[in-house]
């Protein structure tokens, strides 16, 4: 039994090397990853809200005077370099910098506890997936102050459409579109003002877009970038294997452990009844 106790210890200590292997990485990985993805990010945000200017509502971009569009385009590239620097942000080896490894703790090697703690990549993605979020939030509302976009719920039609699965790719990428039949709103209670003496026209429907940014269709147009990600997943799905094998020795160790401890304090207790009854046995003796 001791020799199957150290087998498994030393196994567990092959597996915690082997994790924490990968985790380096899946680090590595995911800084190339993010420094291929920012500038994607940024220029994507760019050529997005240019096309919602010219081709989708041209004649509302037009209705701007020159200043307007100077200056709404300075703040389209504003958040664009701001989703950049945000996407940068989030590099492992750049939040490393301003916080300490595990290595460095009392000059001793991390645990598996560390190397589960490390294990950021879910929680990366969907901070990933909430910048994206934050930033097509922010644009489309830019826009909409703007005049360019129509009102609309922004925020819920963004939501709507993250929860909806196998979403297909639009003529435009990262870009919702959709149509509203102006005379079923003002039936439901939402008539525009000063329309009720207008005359209504037989089919009257008014588009409706929103921007949204989604990691899916930026891999979709950039194949290296989708190789990238695609190198991450692989890898996440043998963390997850070696996570696995890694808690069932630890259990295999436990259970070995605890059946040592069981029997060497059985045969302890074995040899004081032993030694209790010596004088016993003397005394009838005499």
């Amino acid at each position: 039994m001791s020799g199957n106790l150290e087998a498994v210890e030393r196994e567990i200590l092959r597996l915690q090397g082997m994790l924490l292997a990968a985790l380096a990485e899946m680090r590595q990985l995911y800084d190339v990853y993010l420094e291929m993805l920012a500038p994607i990010a940024r220029q994507q945000l760019i050529t997005v809200s240019y096309q919602v200017c010219t081709q989708v509502f041209p004649e509302q971009f037009l209705t701007l005077e020159d200043a307007e569009r100077q200056e709404l385009q300075r703040q389209i590239v504003e958040l664009a370099i701001a989703l950049e620097t945000t996407i940068l942000g989030l590099q492992p080896r750049r939040q490393e910098d301003s916080t300490a490894r595990p290595e460095a703790v009392n000059g001793e090697a991390p645990s598996e506890e560390d190397a589960t703690k490390e294990q950021a990549s879910p929680s990366l993605s969907e901070q990933l997936s909430q910048v994206l979020y934050q930033s097509s939030l922010k644009i489309n509302h830019l826009l909409q102050r703007a005049a360019i976009l129509p009102p609309a719920p922004i925020a819920v039609i963004l939501e709507i459409a993250s929860k909806a699965e196998n979403r297909p790719l639009g003529r435009i990428p990262h870009l919702l579109t959709m149509m509203v039949d102006e005379q079923k709103r003002q039936e439901e209670g939402e008539e525009e003002p000063n329309t009720r003496d207008a005359p209504r026209e037989s089919a009257s429907h008014h588009p409706m877009a929103a921007i949204y940014l989604q990691l899916e269709e930026l891999e979709f147009q950039h194949p290296p970038l989708g190789n990238q990600r695609s190198q991450i997943r692989q890898l996440e799905a043998r963390l997850a294997t070696l996570q696995t094998q890694l808690h069932k020795k630890q259990r295999q160790y436990l259970v070995l452990k605890a059946s040592r401890a069981w029997w060497q304090t059985w045969k302890a207790n074995e040899a004081a009844d032993a030694t209790a009854s010596v004088p016993e046995a003397m005394d009838g003796e005499q």
